[in-house]
């Protein structure tokens, strides 16, 4: 009874805690479901206090104890499916509970076969941990959180036991107080509320882990455009500017500027300002590499890293996307052409810098304003001063020269 009292007090907190963290961490709806599930956990107990306390013999009592522990692993299980994007396949989770629900209440009306209902109940109760464990590693989620790679051992150890359980409780028939059946309660009595709770206290760090992720994201992310700002963008290129100085592979990086982006805003108002700059990012995005990195470094320019990238590919690369830009803001109207401008600069070797490659990215963009806009500028290895409009193509890597925009 004591140990009864403990679990219905233990899962009503539980399930109060992952409330206030639903509300409070961006109303994420897995956690909502994982505080239905310990809310169904203490009524579990709570109906098994009653059994013990007042009503041994009730079958209904029984039922109801069924059909809440299944209902609290499905919604679990659930409840990682979701966290993880994954389909949640409520159908297939709610059919093996009612096929299991169905067999418990056969085995009950038979009160000969109550070890039935325990062993039935605490299978399906483990096959939930083990897709709610594999839900953490199928999500790809989990890699860059510390608590994932715990939290799924800890699910997995407790499906374990929790199948040995099921197990026990299969071999130790009802009335039959073997030594079978005294090490199916003392396991179930040690074990259950440990992994109980180890469950409820992981959800809770999943949640946090979440929301330090999120906040992380969103300090390194552009509200407007989604993609990376400049400290993300500087976080993230440092590393792939180093592995390409180590392993001697070539890296570009570009600065794109939309032209005349000032006179958009004045013409147009700053609300179409800002859907030429999410269309453009968006354009790029669906044109760049996964290994790619792309990021907004204020007002209308923006910043690419391309790894394994040499002179020729980035400059192609570039050409596709400064084609396609026309097209994509199409509430200006046939009259006005919106169009763009990018600088190109390569790795120059291991002594290179990211802050130098920028510098030279940038000249090669003033460059390309210079001779007319809505163009690409391939930049020399090291800085070179703006000569003349006379100065040749070649040395520049220029497009040819169009009417600007």
């Amino acid at each position: 009874m004591i140990v009864l009292f403990g679990l219905a007090a233990t899962s009503l907190l539980l399930s109060i805690a992952l409330a206030v963290a639903w509300r409070t961490f961006g109303r994420e709806a897995h956690a909502a479901l994982w505080s239905l599930a310990y809310g169904l956990s203490a009524a579990n107990w709570s109906v098994n206090l009653l059994k013990t306390w007042i009503l041994p013999a009730d079958s209904s009592l029984t039922l109801i104890s069924v059909v809440s522990s299944i209902g609290s692993f499905a919604l679990i299980a659930i409840g990682f499916r979701r966290r993880a994007g994954l389909p949640l396949r409520c159908d297939a989770i709610f059919a093996a509970a009612l096929v299991t629900i169905f067999f418990a209440g056969v085995a009950i009306a038979r009160s000969s076969e109550a070890h039935t209902t325990r062993a039935l109940v605490l299978l399906f109760c483990a096959a939930m941990l083990v897709v709610s464990a594999w839900s953490l590693r199928a999500g790809g989620r989990d890699g860059k959180l510390a608590t994932g790679g715990a939290a799924f051992w800890m699910l997995t150890l407790f499906a374990i036991y929790t199948t040995g359980l099921g197990v026990l409780a299969l071999l130790s028939p009802a009335g039959t107080h073997n030594g079978t059946y005294e090490l199916y309660r003392l396991m179930m009595l040690m074990g259950v509320p440990t992994g109980l709770f180890g469950v409820g206290l992981f959800a809770m760090f999943l949640l946090a882990a979440d929301l330090a992720e999120g906040m992380r994201r969103l300090a390194s992310s552009d509200p407007l455009t989604g993609i990376l700002n400049r400290r993300g963008f500087e976080q993230s290129a440092a590393p792939l500017v180093a592995q390409a100085q180590r392993k001697g592979r070539p890296l570009a990086v570009v600065i794109a500027d939309i032209d005349r982006f000032k006179a958009v805003n004045d013409r147009f108002g700053h609300h179409l300002g800002d859907v030429a700059l999410q269309r453009f990012s968006a354009h790029v995005s669906s044109m760049i590499r996964g290994c790619d990195l792309f990021g907004r470094l204020g007002g209308e320019e923006f910043v690419l890293v391309l790894p394994d990238t040499a002179d020729r590919a980035a400059f192609d690369a570039m050409e596709r996307i400064r084609a396609g830009f026309a097209t994509m803001v199409p509430e200006f109207g046939a009259d006005y052409r919106m169009t763009a401008s990018f600088g190109i600069s390569l790795l120059a070797g291991r002594q290179d810098t990211l802050a130098e490659m920028l510098q030279r990215a940038d000249t090669a963009l003033y460059r390309s304003k210079v001779d007319g806009r809505d163009r690409i500028t391939l930049a020399p290895p090291r800085f070179v001063p703006i000569e003349p409009a006379s100065q040749t193509e070649f040395d520049y890597g220029t497009t040819p020269r169009r009417a600007a925009g």
